[in-house]
């Protein structure tokens, strides 16, 4: 692929500018470190008109990868839970959520897009490791991602997640002077379910404990809801539309966004309407995509939290959806931590 080294500002991977910008010039870097027990390289920079382009690579160990892969190679298993899945997201070599923000000259910049591709050496040997790696990209090993490993010069046994970020100037015109270069990478939350619990009524209280910190939630008020007939468009389906919606406090009160409460069951699967004689061509009906529409499989969205408090000490959240009210509900603590402390990387 002789033009996937055309980087642009608003261009993804592969070369192609989409505003019709001509390309950034290089800025060889070649700055390694490690960050969150990971080796990080930072090859190039791309100084363009509208801003500064960085590629950030993150390296994984092939047999660290075997391992893993051999660990989760039931994960397509139909019957796995949520948490299961959960689980292999944040043991994934791969998969490291992180947020950049680079200082040139004394200003912080930070990004305005970025784009992220997978390289992994076993693919083609380990297609049941698949679904466990970045559900956003499931074509491992194409020629982009080869051309990268070449171009850069990374050795192809390892496994690589490539970042791309985009950084706008703060002037109108590009600085004359790119020294110093820093970058500063701040991991985001991870998602660790915690213990499960039922409430039956308001004034029900559930204890629970987190860093050797004790907390008690307490059930403010349990409303079963019902969504409007026209909250879908999609005719083809019937959709479930029963939900519980609850309100809690937590004392003593916890960091802000460390605590959530979610439904430990999924939504039910839409159903699909008899097609009418006169168009006997419906398409069959495609759960996971449908599903995606009210929310996701995997837990409820906070889009049908509906109740609302003026106290700022009362949360809300909301059960799966239901075609009839379930008997019980069960809920999960889930605790959003944040393992790394954010660090910064001279870059030049």
């Amino acid at each position: 692929m002789k033009d996937v080294w055309k980087v642009y500002f608003n261009g993804s991977f592969g070369g192609k500018s989409p505003d019709g910008s001509h390309p950034g010039q290089v800025l060889k870097l070649n700055q390694k470190f490690r960050f969150a027990g990971r080796d990080w390289y930072v090859p190039a920079a791309y100084l363009t008109a509208k801003g500064l382009v960085l590629d950030i690579l993150m390296r994984a160990d092939k047999a660290v990868l075997e391992d893993f892969c051999k660990k989760w190679e039931h994960l397509e298993d139909e019957d796995m839970p949520n948490d299961v899945f959960e689980q292999a997201e944040r043991e994934n070599p791969l998969a490291f959520e992180f947020s950049p923000q680079i200082e040139l000259s004394g200003q912080a910049l930070p990004f305005s897009q970025g784009h992220g591709l997978s390289y992994h050496p076993l693919f083609q040997n380990a297609a049941a490791c698949e679904p466990a790696l970045d559900e956003d990209e499931s074509d491992f090993d194409t020629s982009i991602e080869r051309a990268i490993i070449d171009h850069y010069g990374l050795n192809p046994e390892d496994g690589w997640a490539i970042h791309r970020y985009s950084f706008p100037w703060k002037t109108k015109r590009r600085p004359k002077s790119i020294s110093p270069l820093a970058l500063t990478l701040t991991p985001q939350p991870v998602r660790v379910p915690g213990a499960e619990f039922e409430v039956q009524k308001p004034g029900d209280i559930f204890a629970f404990s987190h860093n050797g910190i004790p907390y008690t939630l307490t059930a403010q008020n349990l409303e079963p809801q019902t969504l409007p007939k026209n909250a879908f468009s999609d005719a083809r389906f019937d959709f479930p539309n029963r939900f519980t919606a609850m309100t809690y406090t937590v004392s003593p009160a916890p960091p802000k966004n460390l605590i959530s409460v979610e439904d430990c069951t999924q939504n039910d699967p839409p159903v699909e309407r008899e097609a009418p004689k006169d168009y006997p061509f419906m398409p069959e009906a495609q759960n996971a995509a449908v599903i995606g529409i009210i929310g996701g499989a995997d837990r409820p969205t906070a889009l049908f939290v509906t109740a609302k408090s003026e106290d700022k000490a009362v949360l809300t959240t909301c059960s799966a959806l239901h075609f009839a009210p379930p008997e019980k509900i069960t809920w999960r603590i889930v605790f959003h931590e944040t393992p790394f402390a954010p660090e910064t990387f001279p870059l030049l």
